[in-house]
């Protein structure tokens, strides 16, 4: 598995299934390597470690597919959410947005997300990598979103100034950005029910059920 160039700063490794890993982005700035979450697998972890200079770190949310790496690395500094610190336990906590001074920019914020409590997502250039952020959560053998949530979500993606958004485990992780926003206008539309703070969809991606088989963004 081999690191997939996005931009001139910017590298990513692909999700893995067996086992479960998360993808994982590498920003390359004038000061430092910029590593959007660790993943779970071997691969992973050499990427991370073979990376010279200094290292910092940001955990979208606390799933083990997104931290499990972090036992064996070590770094300069560590963010994420209160939540996620509860499972890594060290750590700076993000409660509100962060921009990095660095070249090029990074920004550092939370998203409202009904999958993980206190998920966090990196901005940088005209993407905004968005982990499982937009995903439902899984309740007894079914998907759901709390339709607040969704609605607060939605809001958010609109005032990022990116053009592309970008998911983890996705056939195609990168994305236009209108493309995704109008997919989750699409589920509460079509799934919020008025009486229920709930809305039940059947999976990850797309209201149809099925993931997406469009071509991915070039």
């Amino acid at each position: 598995m081999a690191l997939i160039k996005l931009t001139e700063n910017i590298s990513y490794l692909e999700s893995s299934e067996k086992p479960l890993s998360s993808e994982v982005i590498f920003i390359k700035t004038d000061k430092s390597t910029w590593i959007f979450d660790v993943g779970l697998n071997n691969e992973a972890y050499k990427e991370i470690k073979k990376i010279q200079g200094p290292k910092n770190i940001v955990i979208s949310h606390f799933h083990p597919d997104h931290i499990m790496n972090l036992a064996r690395i070590s770094c300069k500094n560590l963010y994420l959410s209160k939540n996620t610190k509860k499972y890594t336990l060290r750590g700076n906590v993000i409660s509100e947005s962060m921009e990095i001074d660095e070249n090029p920019k990074i920004t550092i914020r939370e998203f409202p997300s009904s999958h993980a409590k206190g998920s966090l997502i990196l901005i940088c250039q005209d993407y905004a990598f968005l982990g499982d952020g937009p995903y439902a959560k899984p309740v007894r053998g079914h998907h759901s979103y709390n339709a607040q949530l969704l609605l607060e979500m939605i809001k958010v993606m609109e005032e990022l100034d990116v053009k592309y958004f970008c998911l983890d485990h996705d056939k195609n992780f990168i994305q236009s950005k209108e493309e995704v926003i109008n997919r989750y206008k699409e589920i509460y539309k079509n799934y919020h029910k008025p009486d229920s703070p709930i809305i039940d969809v059947e999976d990850f991606f797309n209201p149809d059920g099925k993931v997406k088989e469009d071509p991915p963004i070039k």
